[in-house]
């Protein structure tokens, strides 16, 4: 493992792989912020230590909590992908150049998705995801290529 410490593409990945983490604790905090925003809990546990006027969220969550959720959820769905990819590519010793590209357009798409999922800005959503869903198709292709080499 020392030995892919200094790669300069698996420092890339990693790079990538703690901003996007962070990223994903970004919007768990931003769900939680909300949630007390709007003044409403999940559990009763919560509402009893909370301040007064809080109650018990019993059907679907505010529009801004769920906004934000879907934003998470969202991410967290396409970032498994990245991570395994991505430590397949470091490995398979597959073209730098290319791989390096693939990380640094996922990482900036996906965290300018969630910037404009949060800001409700279409159609850039959408572009921003399929532009991620590009490099990740790259990753795939670049994996390919370097294993049938």
């Amino acid at each position: 493992m020392l030995a892919l410490t200094g790669d300069s593409l698996f420092k890339l990945y990693a790079l990538c792989s703690a901003v996007l983490s962070l990223q994903m604790l970004l919007l768990a905090a931003m769900t939680a912020a909300k949630r007390a925003g709007a003044k409403n809990h999940l559990n009763p546990e919560d509402v009893k230590v909370s301040f007064k006027g809080t109650s018990l969220v019993e059907g679907p969550e505010h529009p801004r909590v769920a906004r934000v959720q879907r934003a998470h959820r969202n991410l967290l769905e396409s970032l498994p992908i990245f991570f395994a990819l991505g430590l397949i590519c470091v490995l398979a010793g597959v073209s730098p150049r290319g791989a390096e590209i693939c990380f640094l357009i996922f990482t900036v798409a996906r965290v300018l998705h969630s910037v404009v999922y949060l800001n409700e800005l279409q159609p850039w959503r959408t572009m921003l995801y399929a532009i991620s869903a590009l490099a990740l198709l790259g990753m795939v292709v670049l994996i390919v290529l370097a294993i049938l080499a």
